[in-house]
This record gives structure tokens, sequence and C-alpha cells, in this order.
């Protein structure tokens, strides 16, 4: 759903101190204008980027005052009378992570995002680079939005919320927090595979990027590496650090005489060296995998070896194994914990404090593209990536992270590994809003001010002329891939065109010009379109889709409306319904002002109407425009011969 844009010309900003409803980037509005629920974006002073806001409706709020704290108002310049409010859907996110503040430990920060009643129906921006610098106070903290994902799994992109299905995550930098890590490498048979392929820079004079593959195992060790790299450079951070092959068996790889050894940081020359040489050392093996054997001494290592307040993590890398939860049959049955790997899991991190992050190596569509171009016979079963256990292993240690691909995942979570650590925090509880800091019946109603003055009158004339250029770049574009213009212009109804409304003949006079210049004089093929389009008339069907689309009909249906003077009852004929026509009027005025009607005097509420269907006219003739250059021109022999076409026009 749309709503009409909330100005500082049409609508009068209150603001409030203390904690309440409007706090943070909540805004109050009333719900004759915005009824629902919603995201938007309001431009300070009426340009630059939108700061985002979440926008919560008000039923007994007055329809021309909207409700923002005192601090936002500070912060953007509200208060200068100079802004303009877009209400616009916001995506609910499946994911987000949010950094803590400088100098505020993991589980204190974790501790305020859970208890946070506020967090549910956040809104912020997005963007597809990454999030832009977008926060969120909870508790008295500032967090930073460090990751959104949309549902469709990437990153989101425009304007984001945070919902009651969302997973929340925490991230500590590495000067925030020390984590005990032990590593379960992988070194199974199948990671000889060398499905993961890279992008590397050609050499020589003729440099051009080309694709190689590498194997798994490869790719794994390569990540390892740069998390090392990262790790060094932080200082002053105590971190004990494991790193364990496994396959049928477990092997310490580092420290190779087992149990954990403490890594400080950049000064620690010696130990990050040996880590370096141990990732150096893992190879893959001709074995099968035993992920739950692995696990059992991960979790033996965390508990003898960890550091009291430290993070207890155990990161599995992995290209998955072949296995499927006990059946209904055998569900009562004893089984040893090693041989039952996400029993023992859930053990570990209810007991233990112990959390899990899984990485997948590969995937299956990776892998048959790879396979396809070795044999047409069906591959082996234990080369196919397979990680249903890992997404099992995740889910019991409350959702941490589970990432599948190839070397961009593995090098993008080890970087992060390497600089912090990251929490699961869970999903974001639905709490009640608090109540508005103000009663809304006291504050005053104020009559529309009066739109004459010459300010106003001279942006009312800019628009006009941006959209007269519009309409004449579009003149141009035609010519150039129709070989005629889509409009015939009269220069004596462009000047009408600028008359600005100040009571309702005014605007009365303006809605018939407006449907004259950019309905009846749009070219007849299509006008028609679909008629046109049946005989296959038409040289782009998309112009046609654009102009019929909804926005003129506005035009239209008000011109109808005003040049038929209905009354509120059935005309003669019984054609149609005038009751019902003034219903649909009545959601037109409401689209664009926020009220049904409003007298023959009102102003500001004529100009409103005025401002609101010459923005839905340049858009549509902006996007008319795009879909004429998106194509190629017309033949220069074909425009020389057939010349503007005009008999099309009434």
């Amino acid at each position: 759903m749309t709503y009409s844009e909330l100005t500082s010309a049409n609508t009068r900003l209150v603001t409030v101190s203390g904690e309440g409803l409007a706090h943070g980037n909540r805004v109050a509005v009333p719900s004759s204008r915005v009824p629902g629920e919603t995201g938007g974006l309001i431009f300070p002073h009426g340009t630059g980027a939108g700061v985002p806001v979440r926008l919560v409706p008000v039923r007994e709020l007055p329809s021309e005052v909207i409700v923002v704290s005192s601090a936002m108002s500070a912060a953007h310049g509200l208060a200068e009378d100079d802004w303009r409010l877009q209400p616009s859907q916001a995506e609910t996110v499946a994911s987000v992570e949010l950094e803590t503040p400088a100098a505020v430990s993991l589980t204190d920060a974790v501790t305020a995002v859970q208890r946070s009643p506020l967090l549910c129906g956040h809104v912020f921006s997005a963007g597809t680079a990454g999030v832009r610098d977008s926060w969120i106070e909870l508790d008295g903290l500032s967090f930073r939005v460090r990751s959104a994902t949309g549902k469709n799994g990437a990153a989101a992109d425009g304007l984001a919320r945070i919902g009651s299905e969302s997973l929340v995550s925490v991230f500590a930098g590495g000067a925030s927090s020390g984590v005990d890590i032990v590593i379960l490498a992988d070194r199974s048979g199948s990671m000889g595979v060398n499905d993961i392929q890279i992008m590397t820079e050609g050499r020589g004079f003729l440099r051009s990027s080309q694709t190689t593959a590498m194997t798994r195992m490869q790719a794994l060790k390569r990540a390892l590496k740069r998390m090392i790299d990262i790790r060094a450079g932080l200082d002053g951070v105590v971190t004990r650090f494991a790193l364990i092959g496994f396959d049928d068996r477990t092997h310490a790889l580092y420290p190779t005489g087992g149990g954990m050894t403490e890594i400080s940081g950049a000064a620690d020359v010696r130990s990050l060296e040996s880590l370096r040489e141990a990732v150096a050392l893992l190879r893959e093996d001709n074995h099968v995998t035993d992920i739950g054997n692995a696990l059992h001494k991960a979790g033996e290592l965390l508990h003898r070896h960890g550091v009291h307040g430290n993070d207890r993590l155990i990161v599995l890398v992995s290209d998955g194994a072949h296995w499927a939860p006990l059946s209904d049959e055998r569900s009562g049955e004893s089984v040893a914990g090693v041989n039952d790997p996400v029993s023992l899991m859930e053990d570990l991190h209810a007991n233990l404090g112990i959390r899990l992050h899984a990485v997948g190596i590969s995937d299956k569509t990776t892998f048959q593209r790879w396979w396809d171009r070795q044999s047409r016979q069906p591959p082996p079963e234990a080369l196919v990536p397979n990680h249903d256990l890992l997404s099992q292993l995740v889910q019991v240690t409350g959702g941490d992270r589970h990432r599948i691909g190839g070397m961009e995942v593995l090098e993008e979570y080890f970087e992060e590994l390497g600089s912090g650590v990251v929490r699961s925090v869970g999903r974001p509880a639905s709490a009640r809003l608090p109540s508005l800091q103000i009663d809304p019946a006291s504050i005053p109603v104020r009559p529309r001010e009066s739109v004459s003055d010459t300010a106003r009158r001279k942006a009312w004339e800019a628009e006009v002329e941006l959209t007269l250029g519009v309409f004449g770049e579009l003149s141009d574009a035609s010519m150039a891939r129709l070989g005629f213009r889509l409009y015939q212009s009269d220069p004596a109804d462009n000047m009408r065109l600028r008359k600005h409304a100040s009571c309702g003949a005014d605007f009365k006079s303006w809605v018939l010009v407006a449907y004259k210049s950019f309905h009846e004089r749009l070219h007849e093929d299509y006008r028609h379109a679909r008629s046109q389009a049946k005989r296959g008339n038409l040289v782009v069907p998309e112009v046609a889709a654009v102009f019929w689309d909804g926005r003129i009909g506005n035009v239209w249906g008000l011109r109808n409306y005003f040049a038929h003077e209905p009354e509120n009852k059935k005309d003669p004929a019984g054609k149609k319904d005038i009751a019902e026509e003034n219903r649909r009027v009545g959601e037109v005025f409401r689209a664009y002002t926020g009220d049904y009607y409003f007298t023959e005097d009102d102003a500001e509420g004529w100009s409103t109407l005025q401002r609101g269907l010459l923005g839905d006219i340049r858009a549509m003739l902006t996007d008319m425009g795009v879909v004429l250059r998106s194509g190629p021109a017309v033949e220069p022999e074909l425009a020389a011969v057939t010349g503007p076409i005009t008999q099309g026009f009434d």
C-alpha cells in the first residue's frame, strides 16, 4: 500500500521529550493519513538523504500533525520547517547482526539486546554494498547494524525492518571480547575434490581475470591463513586456540602436544608462526568423516583449557557427512554421545555454554557442475557435499552461523572470526508500544495556512517547469525511438498548467487542462492501447502499460467528476451510481491530502491535491521516457519516409 507524502507545507510537526511512543526514530502519525504501521524516510530541508523512520499510526492524532522526539528533531534540523516525510514499505529481514558499542563486553551487549522490548519492528536503511551507517539504541547503548540479510538470502537493500521472525546476532570486535576457539578441520578424503572456483588476475601485457580451481582443503587453508593475519593485529585480548584435524579420528595440529595455546596479538610471534605451520601441514586423508568424535574432543578441550569469562566456540568446517536423525523405531535406544552428534552438541551447549559455528565447504550444485565435466557416471555419494548434519548442529546451539559455499564464504567467515566473535541472540519478542508522551486531544488544531504567498507560488512554478522539461525529453525520446512524437504539445495549454490553485474553481480549471495535455493529446494508438495491441500496431507496447498503470487515471476521474457536476443520486439514465463516484473521488482526495473533501476556499487543500497529481504525471512521463530510451532508435531511412505522425491525434 502506498500513502501520500507528508510535508512541512501540509503537516505540522510537534516535538516531545522523554521515553514513550515518539522516541528514537519512531514517529507518531495520524491514522487518517497512514492507517497501518509502516516504514518511511524523512528528508530534512526537503533535500539530501532520507532518514529511516518507523511510522506508528495514532487514531486520536489530528490529521495535520505528526509527533517526533525532540532529539530527532534537533539532530536533523526538522524544526526549521522545511521537511518532507515519505511513507514506504520496509522489507522484514531474515537476519541482522549488531555490533557492540566500544568498551562494552559481549555479555552485557547480548543482555541489552535480549531484554529490549522495542527491537521488534525497528526500521533502518540497508544498501546493496552492505548496510549504511545505521544505528539502533537499546537500553541506553547504541548498536551499529553490521549486516542484514533478506528472506531471499541476499543482502538487504533499501528500507529494512526487524520482525518477530528475524534472527538477531551480536558481533564484538577483538578489542572487546576474548574467545576460546577450537577449529575442527575436516581432513577426510572428499576434501581433496577440486571443485572450488576462484578468480585470479592474469599476467603479462594483456591481463584478464580467469577462473581456476582448487581443492576444498586448499580453500580451507587459505581462509585460515587470512584469519591468522587479522587476529595477529589485535593486541591485549587473551585468546586460547586449538586446531584439530579430523576424519574418523582426531589429530592435534595446534598445539602439537594437545591442549590449547594462548595467543595475545601481534607481539606473540612464536605462537602465530606455529599456528601458520600447523595450517600448512593440513592434508586430506583417505578416511571417512566422524563429526561426533571430533565434537567430543573439542568440548573436552574447551572445558579443560578455556579461560574463565571468555566465549567458548567450536568452529566446524566440513564438506558434510551423510547423516540422518534416529528413526522413530530407534528413538528410545541408548546410544553413545559420539554416535549422536546432535544430542552431544546440545549437551555441550546447555551444560558448558559451548556454542558452534558451522561452515559448509562447496555445495551440491557446485559439485555437480564440476562432476559433469569429469564423468557421465553418477558420482560416489561420499564425494557429494551434504550439510544436513551441520544445519542440525547449528540449530541446537541457538541458531549461530551456518554458511555454505566456496572461497568467498570461507574467507568472509574467517576474516570475521579473526577480527571478533559473533553470538546469536535469537528472535526478538514482540512488545506493546508505550503511550504517546502527549495527549493528542491537547494538541490545538490550526486552520490550514494560505498558500498564496510568493515562496510557495515560486515552488509550484518550479515543479511545473520540471514537469514540462521531462515532457520535452519524452518528445525527443519518442522521435528517436518511434519516428513520431507521443504527445502533441500546445503552448497555450502549457501556460494554463502553470496556474496555481488557491481555491476549488482554480483547481477545476487546472485539472481539465492537465487531462487535455497528458491524456487526450497522447497518440491515439497508445491511448487506445488494447485494441491496437490486438492488431499488433504498437511498436513499444510497454509505453502503453506505463500510461495505463493508474497514475493518469486519477486525473481522468477528477476531470469527469468536475466536468459532469454529479449529485448524490443516480443519473436519469441509471448508468452509474453517483454516490459510488463520490466515494471514489473522495478516496483520491484522501490519497493526496489525507482528507476526503474540503471547502471551496481551502487553499492548502486544493494546492496539495494539485501538487500530488502533477508529481504523478511527472513520474509517469519519466517512466515512459525510460522505456523509450532503453531500446534501439528508429532507422534513419524509416524516419525520413514517415516523418512526424499526427493522424492519431484529436
